[in-house]
């Protein structure tokens, strides 16, 4: 992916095109209009400009064409580009479009951070492999490219190891009609292509701000708008007034989208707490007669107070003795029962989210080597979708910050395919840091353990699974009976 100077800024490109209009000072004017306009600490600017070398560019007989005409009224020369690249770079990142080859060597010639792939060129091909013999970042815009196309384009420039970002766009100068602009598609493509960033490159009418604030909340992490502060700018072209709104309004939506982590405020829980209903006694009572003799009533008067719900729990009473409609004070201790219900869930919810479908016929376990209760940091669940005397296959799922412990197999062997999140594998004191799609294979007598960050979901394909083949490093983990590390979980 594309490097930015911080991971948590969204980068926004203000596309120059030709609104400079051929002038120096005119382009002197916009990149000094962009250098007044507000920061913000989630958003990072660029600013993008167009090459073409137009003698070799242009077809040498006149034809009729309002581009040839708009492209030669507003040239400009090398030396007058060097000088507002120069400017540009004091800021902000330099984006080029080049619209021929020679214009590739032009902008690297001028310290280019980002070349561009414009839609009119994602299918020219010398063009392309030109732009990827430089080992510049790509940004490439996606209008009129079919499925097939974008993945072409993204197979070529994975496979160079080359930093690609795809614009999901609509070439349409202006995009006015809403069904016309599909940005659900956005979704599509960060799925499709995880290994590039996606983003969104708009052509619809100034006072619109709607397309780029909800690519923003579809996933879309870099935004382009055509610029310009002059009166006799095109439909597509956005203004300094309306582009400090739109930056306004994307740097608040990309503030309230937050993270993918649920936090919880003690101001929500406050909020909630006065809402609830709360637990009260029917009567004067000791604490070992609480069954049916309570009610619920609005509001709770206490925090530490029982809400309905509570009597399939275990419960610490505050005191020995209620007296009649006197709240009912106590701490909810979780049970085992509920411990495992908690962890099956939330590894069930992990296969859910990374689309990982398990099969119908499976054994599921969880293994616990410090105990049920440390399950969080030590363990994982497993899952053996099939386990014959020559082959089997386990599903394995790792929470973020969990690890499993350094053991070895003394017969059977094992290959890790990384399917969801990310794993670190530890095979006699060397580390591998696996993505997914990665595989490693684990020989016998080899010690190894594994661990993640952000959470893991992998497949071990091994010869037979044998319960009595491991050997666990930490001679405390030998001593357990399988029952007291590992815990069969009879329903999905």
């Amino acid at each position: 992916m594309v490097e930015f100077k911080s991971p948590k800024k969204k980068l926004f490109i203000f596309e120059l095109a030709n609104n400079h209009n051929g002038n120096f000072d005119n382009a002197i004017k916009l990149i000094k209009s962009i250098e007044n306009l507000k920061n913000f600490n989630n958003l990072e600017y660029a600013v993008k400009l167009q090459y073409r070398d137009l003698p070799s560019f242009l077809y040498k007989k006149k034809v009729k064409n309002k581009h040839v005409d708009r492209f030669n009224s507003t040239k400009l020369s090398k030396n007058i580009f060097e000088k507002i690249c120069k400017r540009i770079k004091k800021k902000f990142k330099l984006v080029i479009t080049p619209f021929d080859e020679k214009s590739v060597k032009l902008a690297i010639n001028h310290k280019v951070d980002i070349l561009k792939i414009a839609s009119c060129s994602n299918t020219d091909w010398p063009l392309i492999e030109k732009i990827a013999s430089t080992k510049k970042p790509v940004i490439c815009s996606t209008g009129g490219l079919d499925l097939d196309g974008i993945d072409n384009i993204y197979s070529f420039f994975t496979h160079k190891k080359i930093p690609l970002t795809l614009l999901h766009c609509v070439s349409i100068y202006p995009t006015k009609n809403s069904k016309s602009f599909n940005l659900n598609f956005i979704r599509k493509m960060k799925n499709r292509y995880p290994d590039a960033l996606i983003g969104y490159s708009g052509h619809e009418e100034e006072d619109n701000y709607l397309p780029v604030i909800t690519s923003s909340s579809l996933g879309a992490e870099v935004f382009e708008r055509h610029y310009s502060i002059f009166d006799n700018r095109n439909q597509y072209s956005i203004d300094q007034k309306h582009i400090k709104k739109l930056l306004e309004n994307l740097s608040e939506n990309i503030s309230m989208l937050g993270n993918y982590i649920k936090n919880i405020s003690s101001q929500e829980l406050e909020s909630l707490n006065i809402l609830r209903r709360g637990v009260f006694v029917k009567k004067n009572i000791s604490k070992n007669n609480i069954k049916n003799n309570f009610y619920y009533a609005f509001p709770k008067i206490k925090k530490t107070q029982l809400e309905p719900g509570f009597t399939n729990k275990d419960i610490v009473y505050g005191k020995q003795k209620f007296k009649k409609d006197e709240p009912l004070i106590g701490e909810i201790k979780e049970t085992k029962q509920n411990q495992i219900r908690k962890y099956v869930h939330r590894y069930k919810s992990m296969f859910t989210e990374s689309n990982v479908t398990v099969s119908n016929e499976k054994r599921i376990e969880l293994s616990h080597h410090y105990g049920l209760e440390n399950l969080e940091k030590t363990g994982a669940m497993l899952i053996t979708v099939i386990n014959s005397n020559e082959y089997c296959k386990k599903l394995i799922a790792i929470f973020p910050g969990q690890n499993h412990p350094t053991h070895r197999h003394f017969k059977k062997v094992e290959t890790f395919h990384l399917l969801s999140g990310d794993l670190t594998v530890v095979i006699n004191s060397k580390v591998t840091v696996m993505k997914p799609g990665d595989k490693l294979n684990v020989y016998r007598n080899e010690w190894h353990s594994f661990s993640s960050k952000e959470g893991a979901i992998f497949e071990e394909i091994s010869t037979e699974a044998l319960s009595y083949d491991s050997e666990y490093k930490e001679k405390k983990i030998n001593k357990l009976d399988t029952t007291q590390r590992k815990t069969l979980v009879p329903v999905w």
